[in-house]
């Protein structure tokens, strides 16, 4: 009777907790007219650009082209640290400029400058009947003209393009026939500029010089064409621009990128800075000068790109106290993560270090990245362990004898900063976010399995824990998965209906049934007798 009373409780507690979630949720979505399409992240990069200028007492100017957004990619935010240089920027043509000047400059000074990019990549169709000779200029009449770096009536080239245009005069039988030709050049890293005929009389050029002698056939043929230039976008740093080049056709501009072999389309990581034959820097002669790209790509919520940057749900609270949102991803994916731990404990009945260990190590391990976080947890946890076998001797009470692991440690956690800063690896250093506490206790558990139940059974028990974190690790870092619990809070509520069902588990355990299945198996009558 008891029991029946207690199930009833169970299904009446539960169905409440759910009715409460769901009608939470369901007059939040109501309200906020929200779309579920939120739930997709996207990638947006972070760029900044760091000059370093050594001047010597005179006035100093620095330029750069910055992005602008189009129907392609768009400018988030921007920001430009404060310095001893005065800054504005200004739209010139096609382009937007930042300048930044100082007088009196002496010695080596630093001006960083950052802004967060959204990039769509773009694919077209060009039609089969578009002819050589249809395009209309209009104003991009000074795009089919000859320039100094782009010799488009110079007889080698005119004869290049003439032996490339197809006997039915097709616009797009031209172009991949001088794509092709094009994208067939050797690739040489020339320093400065490539004009489109040494690039054709060399046979080798580097992507300035590919985009000249491509941009020469297509004006050739009276199609307008004009160099872009920016930066392919990849986490690290970089001191390395691209240019490509567009066509007109069709009433579109059309992207061309014969170095990287894109037709007609675009990737999402190309960033564009400027158009025309430009110099991406420019600086007042006789300074020093160098620069540097640091580009870093992260997902965010579609929704809150969608919105102009308006928080959602829950992390409106946090941003309007300043409490950082990276903080808040981690409280509310504690308790999902913590469900995979129970699942394994309870429904597969395999131990592991801790009973939150894995989740509270996962949580650490997204600093590290999982591979970095699994080694760095692992040999921490041996080092300590060993210090724990060989202080056994001195038969230190217990508290005196945790205190020796932790400083024990904390010890090896800089030695590994240090050794991660040797190896060139800094996600290793931080390894030190570990929770060392839970860390010295679970090195205690560990030496004492060995030494009770013998290597195997520690180095099992370590081997599901590390399992189990990777899964929680799985778990916590999905983007997706935080962002539907940022939003709907209320979700918790059914975590821990979650939590019930699997508190209230009577079943046999997957180990169990694995154990004794040749008995489980066994026909009725088998067993009975």
């Amino acid at each position: 009777m008891a029991g029946g009373r207690t199930r009833v409780t169970v299904i009446v507690t539960s169905l409440l907790l759910l009715a409460a979630a769901g009608a939470i949720a369901g007059f939040r979505l109501h309200s906020a007219g929200y779309d579920f399409g939120f739930l997709v992240p996207e990638i947006v990069w972070d760029v900044t650009l760091t000059q370093t200028a050594t001047g010597h007492g005179s006035a100093v100017s620095l330029k750069t082209f910055l992005p602008q957004s189009d129907d392609r990619q768009t400018v988030l935010s921007e920001s430009n640290l404060p310095s001893e240089f005065e800054y504005h920027a200004r739209i010139d043509g096609y382009n937007r400029i930042g300048e930044w000047k100082a007088s009196g400059l002496r010695g080596e000074r630093v001006v960083s400058h950052g802004y967060r990019v959204r990039i769509e990549a773009v694919e077209y169709n060009i039609s089969p009947d578009f002819k050589l000779g249809d395009t209309q200029y209009g104003s991009e009449k000074h795009l089919v003209e000859p320039t100094e770096a782009i010799q488009s009536t110079a007889p080698e080239i005119v004869a290049l393009s003439t032996s490339l245009v197809p006997e039915d005069l097709g616009l797009l039988s031209y172009v991949q026939a001088a794509f092709d030709r094009v994208q067939s050049l050797g690739f040489k890293p020339f320093k400065g500029t490539t004009d489109a005929l040494t690039a054709l009389r060399l046979g080798e050029a580097s992507c300035n010089g590919r985009g000249r002698l491509f941009a020469a056939l297509m004006r050739a043929q009276g199609i307008p064409a004009r160099l872009v230039g920016g930066l392919v976008l990849e986490p690290g740093e970089k001191r390395t621009s691209h240019q490509w080049v567009e066509i007109r056709a069709g009433g579109n501009w059309i992207p061309m990128d014969p170095t990287n072999h894109h037709f007609a389309k675009i990737p999402h990581n190309y960033l564009t800075l400027y158009r025309g034959d430009e110099v991406l820097f420019k600086h007042t002669p006789d300074v020093g000068f160098t620069y540097t790209f640091v580009i870093r790509s992260s997902l965010v919520p579609a929704q809150e790109i969608g919105t102009g940057g308006t928080s959602l749900g829950l992390w409106a609270v946090f941003e309007k106290l300043g409490i950082p949102l990276d903080l808040l991803k981690v409280v509310i994916m504690i308790p999902v993560g913590a469900i995979v731990v129970i699942i394994f404990r309870n429904v597969f009945g395999l131990r592991t270090f801790g009973t939150f260990l894995p989740v509270l190590i996962a949580a650490s391990v997204r600093h590290t990245g999982i591979w970095w976080g699994l080694a760095g947890f692992a040999s921490l946890l041996l080092l300590v362990s060993l210090v724990r076998r060989v202080t056994s001797g001195l038969q230190l009470l217990h508290s005196p004898q945790l205190s020796v692991l932790l400083t024990a440690l904390i010890g090896f956690m800089l030695l590994m900063a240090v050794a991660a800063d040797w190896l060139g690896a800094p996600a290793l250093a931080r390894v030190t976010l570990f929770p060392v506490a839970i860390l010295t206790i679970t090195a205690e558990r560990f030496t004492l399995m060995d030494m009770e139940e013998g290597a195997a059974a520690a180095w099992f028990t370590l081997a599901r824990t590390l399992a189990v974190v990777s899964l929680c690790y799985m778990c916590i870092t999905s983007l997706s998965l935080q962002i539907l619990m940022l939003t709907f809070p209320e979700l918790l509520l059914v975590v821990a209906v979650i939590d019930i069902w699997l508190g209230r588990w009577m079943g046999m355990r997957v180990t169990e049934w694995l154990r004794f299945k040749s008995l489980v198996l066994r026909p009725a009558e088998g067993r009975a007798s």
